[in-house]
């Protein structure tokens, strides 16, 4: 979204991974396959019993929210959608006990996540090239969770903690794109969150050569508001942006001879041009004819002023 013609990142509501069922089979044993499940706000996990062997899935919970009972079965489902994050243990009341009354026999657990959110990224340009790190913060990040940079998987993805994700950024065409993090329980994004740059191009510098202190027009592509120029590694002292092609600046004083010409814009990207050379003062030499007579004429002119 563009406010007074400014590219402002904007945050989208975290997507669910909507109506998802996640499957548990209760034996054959004394068995929850798997023992550990994870799921979103709005997914239903189904506990699937094996034919002949007796069983109960019952939450550890008897009051408040995420409260079940299957009651005995040996044979078919029973279904629970959960809407409450948080961790819900449960067990088979033939076979264990809730975990807090220490029971570890047959006993179980669903983990409800909220879907990730994610407000910023830092920083928020990069060269098209991709290989920026990046530091992403929002809530709900846990281990697992992926980055994609407007489809683009990043890489060198690390969970920190909860509230910030380390990553690298892949190549990329110029120009904004969504920031997103998928997690088990869904995803966060962020709408013009990154910026695909590309590097600065100098084409020509002019004039070709110069003395220090002269202003030089140095016209290219993808130059920045706040570029900076060196020349021979040295800092312009002025520097004008006139427009993303062209921007003017003062030679520093330089000893005479071939100076490449460097821009570097506030990314960090940078282009460089060696066709460019600084100059000095030429003094005529005199001719030995010419110095003679240069010498009879002082000597004249200090004659008559002796005079």
């Amino acid at each position: 979204m563009r406010i007074n013609g400014v590219l402002v990142p904007l945050l989208l509501i975290p997507t669910l991974a909507a109506g998802a069922t996640v499957n548990v089979a209760i034996g054959p044993g004394l068995t929850f396959t798997p023992s550990s499940v994870v799921v979103a706000p709005g997914d239903t996990v189904q506990w699937n019993f094996a034919f002949g062997f007796a069983h109960t899935t019952t939450s550890d919970r008897t009051t408040g929210a995420e409260v079940w009972d299957s009651g005995i079965r040996t044979s078919g489902s029973f279904s629970h959608t959960f809407t409450t994050a948080g961790d819900w243990p449960y067990y088979c009341s033939l076979h264990s006990s809730p975990a807090f009354l220490g029971g570890t026999f047959m006993n179980g657990v669903v983990h409800v996540a909220a879907p990730p959110t994610l407000t910023n990224v830092n920083p928020s340009t990069g060269s098209t090239a991709g290989g920026t790190a990046v530091t992403l913060t929002g809530t709900n990040f846990v281990a697992g969770c992926t980055v994609d940079f407007g489809g683009a998987a990043a890489t060198s993805v690390n969970v920190s903690n909860a509230t910030a994700i380390t990553a690298t950024t892949p190549g990329h065409a110029a120009g904004p794109v969504t920031v997103t993090v998928n997690c088990t329980a869904g995803s966060g994004s962020l709408l013009n969150g990154f910026t695909f740059n590309s590097a600065p191009s100098i084409t020509s510098v002019t004039p070709s050569s110069a003395l220090p202190g002269t202003t030089v027009t140095i016209t290219g592509s993808g130059f920045q508001n706040g570029a900076t120029v060196t020349f021979r590694g040295a800092a312009s002292p002025t520097v004008t942006f006139v427009n993303a092609t062209t921007l003017q600046a003062l030679v520093p004083n330089l000893t005479p001879g071939a100076a490449t010409v460097a821009v570097t814009n506030p990314d960090a990207l940078s282009g460089s041009f060696a066709g460019f050379s600084v100059t000095s003062l030429a003094i005529p030499l005199l001719s030995r004819a010419m110095l003679l007579l240069l010498i009879a004429a002082l000597g004249i002119a200090a004659v008559r002023i002796l005079r």
